[in-house]
């Protein structure tokens, strides 16, 4: 497998969903409406590699928690309120809602998975998406990670081939020889 093309946006914790909807707005002409932050990440990582991207890329996207606002809102009129939840908020739970939108606004036809993040999460997002490559089920593999533990951070990877290599720890040492694309909110 060989990266193609890679992104990284970093920004403060204070950058609100406005800031975050605007910058998406950049690179696809028309984004959904009512989604959350970790959708906004995900299309906003997945936007910037949109030109590189084949509608037969699987999609493998992580992060260590949903939208943390979504999900606390949902909780909160659930469990203490005992309301039934907003639409909003029922249908961004889910954990493929991200997904769900960086597929439908690149085109991608290919698996599309979401997992929890861990301390390897990139050796587990190369090693399913080597599977479907070398399967043939995909032609690429679109990885994505969202972390937002105080500030946050979305790192994107795009691959291509199906020749075994040794999987990467993290995401410097799987973009070492590709230009990476970054932006800073």
């Amino acid at each position: 497998m060989s990266v193609i093309a890679a992104s990284e946006i970093r920004g403060r914790a204070a950058t609100t969903d406005k800031d975050l909807k605007a910058a998406v707005s950049q690179w696809l002409s028309s984004p959904p409406r009512r989604i959350d932050r970790l959708i906004f990440q995900s299309l906003l990582g997945a936007a910037m590699l949109k030109a590189h991207v084949r509608s037969d890329c699987g999609l493998y996207l992580a992060s260590r928690h949903p939208a943390r606002p979504t999900m606390g809102a949902l909780l909160d009129a659930v469990c203490v309120q005992r309301k039934q939840p907003k639409p909003f908020e029922f249908v961004n739970s889910v954990s493929n809602a991200a997904g769900f939108h960086v597929a439908q606004q690149l085109g991608l036809e290919g698996p599309n998975l979401f997992i929890g993040a861990g301390a390897q999460v990139w050796t587990h997002l190369q090693a399913l998406a080597a599977l479907d490559l070398r399967d043939g089920v995909i032609g690429q593999a679109l990885l994505l990670v969202c972390d937002e533990r105080g500030d946050f951070c979305v790192q994107a990877v795009l691959l291509e081939g199906q020749a075994p290599q040794p999987l990467a720890a993290d995401f410097a040492n799987l973009t070492t020889a590709v230009e990476i694309q970054r932006l800073e909110l």
